[in-house]
């Protein structure tokens, strides 16, 4: 009896000492077999150690139930264990109101189904397969008009619940920190010329038409917003990204912010690397280094190649352009490809002189109203309200590739 009491002890101090590093199923093993070998003699103590068993296997699930859900709360990526894409958002969307969008009356007006989360936007994570360039001379190292790289993905993300927002614009400045050796006079000042802008938040949108028949068929439903939405609203984002928005209270796309470049060079290649090199951390004294270049697919694709013009050998430096995993570098700057900044020129930047900002999460809405009712179709809108804040003006460069 003695030993069978000192048993139990011992099985108490494991399970309380030792409850995290054990399995449940491993600790209710131990109380089965305990409770067997005992035969009832310890009925009480028995229940008693189930019940603040179960009770502590309760309060740790709870904790983890909490921790999971602080983990993966929309928009956060810090310590997130997955980052669900776009697209993964939007078919779990669709499919959680299949049974809404199978049974929607004619001439209904519309069918709201928020997306609770943005997701990862970028086209690697929405489209596996998609390479934005590869290391050869065919046709997909060429890029189609619905680009496979974003450049809002390539900027720093920030989000508001404003109508605008209001950031400090850097206009040069004056003086610098430096040594001080004599007690006698001041210390070095340094000014910042820094002024208020306000970007205001624009609409981003798009539609698409589809027979009603569709509906009936959730999973191709799926695949077809998926690819047809996403790549025009990404689309978009581009020419927003680089021209901005003109109208009542515009904001200011990369383009009309970027300096104009002021070096000496006359190779495609030679301007690219100067400019970001040479110029922004010239002009910005250090504080921006260069991370991007935008070029249009075909000029990618012939600084890339660059041959000589009387031998046809690939000549440049070693290093100074370089195709890695799927992307192509000219010294050291990820190229963006992208048709809309058009043939013969390019833009180089510091992404972080730039902030992308969302206001609303893409919202996805089905439509069906009586001149759609009567074709038998269904409309469905996709729109987000994005802006953009652009800190510095120089450390940004624009220019032809070749010298005019």
């Amino acid at each position: 009896m003695e030993d069978l009491k000192k048993e139990l002890e011992g099985l108490k101090t494991d399970i309380m000492q030792n409850f995290e590093q054990k399995s449940k199923t491993d600790i209710q093993s131990a109380i089965d077999a305990f409770e067997t070998k005992s035969k009832g003699v310890y009925d009480l103590e028995v229940k008693n150690l189930q019940a603040e068993f179960e009770k502590k296997s309760d309060a740790m699930q709870a904790h983890l139930d909490k921790l999971d859900l602080k983990i993966n709360a929309p928009g956060r990526t810090e310590g997130k264990l997955e980052v669900k894409s776009f697209n993964d958002i939007l078919a779990e969307t669709i499919e959680a109101n299949a049974d809404a969008i199978r049974t929607s009356k004619k001439g209904m007006a519309e069918l709201n189904f928020e997306m609770k989360a943005v997701g990862d936007m970028s086209i690697g994570a929405n489209f596996p397969g998609a390479t934005p360039f590869v290391q050869e001379v065919r046709n997909p190292m060429i890029e189609t008009p619905y680009n496979r790289v974003w450049l809002a993905d390539l900027l720093p993300q920030g989000t508001s619940s404003g109508n605008s927002i209001i950031y400090p614009k850097e206009n040069g400045g004056e003086g610098a920190a430096g040594l001080w050796l004599d007690p006698a006079v001041d210390k070095p000042q340094m000014d910042f010329d820094l002024t208020s802008q306000s970007a205001f938040f624009k609409w981003i949108a798009g539609i698409v038409v589809v027979d009603r028949e569709m509906l009936d068929d959730i999973p191709f439903l799926t695949s077809y917003l998926q690819n047809k939405m996403l790549i025009s609203l990404k689309t978009a984002e581009n020419s927003f990204v680089l021209n901005g928005a003109g109208g009542t209270n515009p904001v200011q796309g990369l383009l009309a912010a970027a300096t104009a470049y002021d070096g000496t060079y006359t190779a495609a290649v030679d301007r690219i690397i100067d400019s970001g090199w040479g110029q922004i951390v010239e002009d910005t004294f250090d504080f921006y280094q260069p991370t991007t270049t935008v070029l249009t697919p075909r000029d990618a694709v012939a600084v890339g190649l660059n041959k000589a013009a009387g031998s046809g050998e690939y000549d440049l430096p070693n290093g100074s352009v370089a195709f890695a995993n799927g992307r192509l570098t000219v010294g050291g700057l990820t190229v963006a490809p992208t048709t809309q900044i058009g043939t013969g020129n390019f833009l180089t930047f510091d992404r972080n002189a730039v902030m992308f900002v969302r206001r609303m999460q893409p919202e996805l809405r089905m439509f069906e109203d009586a001149a759609l009712a009567r074709r038998n179709k269904v409309m469905f809108r996709i729109e987000e309200r994005v802006t953009m804040a652009i800190f510095n003006n120089q450390a940004l460069v624009k220019g032809a590739l070749a010298a005019v």
